[in-house]
């Protein structure tokens, strides 16, 4: 079975079954023969059972921060927008509605905010959506395509990656970019990059460093993790970013 399941899953995500549990759950996508359905599972990979089955495709769940929402892609409405619902399926609400395609929804620290990939400005942008006043801002604003946004604990950042550094040339039937992990400042729109593999770096997520209230970006890439200290360490305001091998603690 756990070989059957790494060769299913297409985006998987892990949350607590409940507050100060040890036990977690975990979510995923399965390709069936003529669909693509979000399945619900122990830490295992065992028992598990369809979330909200439904005939059109539905994909790229993630999992709010408190442990109580499933966010994923469906295209039960006429196109691909992005969705929430408690793990046993109750209270589904549609978050964004567009003739657009929205994807890869990451929701804020706080709960407030929605992240997501939509190419209703023409191309693949990293959007926010306010679930108070509904009111949507694109964060990256770029001609190349922008992916995966990843929250920093705090709220106050950005990992996402991009091909927009990239020289490699266009495909025929795709695109054969490199992409890069970067960080934008959502309060003033600075993007820095954080990687020069020339490859395939992508997906990032954040994890905390020894030093108290730090937070480092890392990807899926190359197993360690950036580090961020002050540099040079007597300048205030001034980070430096490093990688480091390993894993992240």
């Amino acid at each position: 079975m756990r070989l059957r399941l790494l060769t299913i899953v297409v985006a998987a995500a892990v949350m607590p079954a409940a507050a100060g549990a040890q036990d977690y759950s975990i979510a995923f996508t399965h390709f069936g023969p003529l669909n693509s359905d979000i399945f619900i599972a122990d830490r295992e990979g065992a028992g598990a059972v369809p979330f909200l089955p439904h005939p059109s495709l539905d994909y790229n769940p993630s999992v709010s921060p408190d442990g109580r929402w499933i966010l994923f892609t469906s295209e039960r409405g006429g196109s691909a927008d992005i969705y929430r619902a408690h793990l046993d399926g109750s209270g589904l609400e549609r978050l964004t509605d567009a003739p657009a395609f929205d994807d890869q929804a990451a929701l804020s620290p706080d709960g407030t905010t929605l992240a997501f990939v939509s190419s209703r400005s023409g191309n693949a942008d990293i959007w926010l959506l306010d679930l108070r006043t509904r009111q949507t801002r694109n964060v990256t604003s770029h001609p190349a395509g922008d992916f995966r946004p990843a929250w920093s604990p705090d709220g106050r950042r950005l990992a996402f990656s991009s091909d927009r550094d990239s020289t490699h040339p266009r495909l025929f039937f795709g695109v054969g970019h490199s992409t890069e992990v970067y960080v934008v400042e959502l309060g003033g729109g600075r993007v820095r990059r954080l990687t020069h593999a020339s490859g395939a770096s992508g997906t990032p997520s954040w994890c905390r460093t020894a030093a108290a209230s730090s937070a480092t970006p890392r990807h899926s890439r190359r197993a360690g993790r950036w580090r961020r200290a002050r540099h040079p360490p007597d300048r205030p305001g001034s980070w430096k970013w490093t990688w480091r091998r390993g894993s992240c603690t």
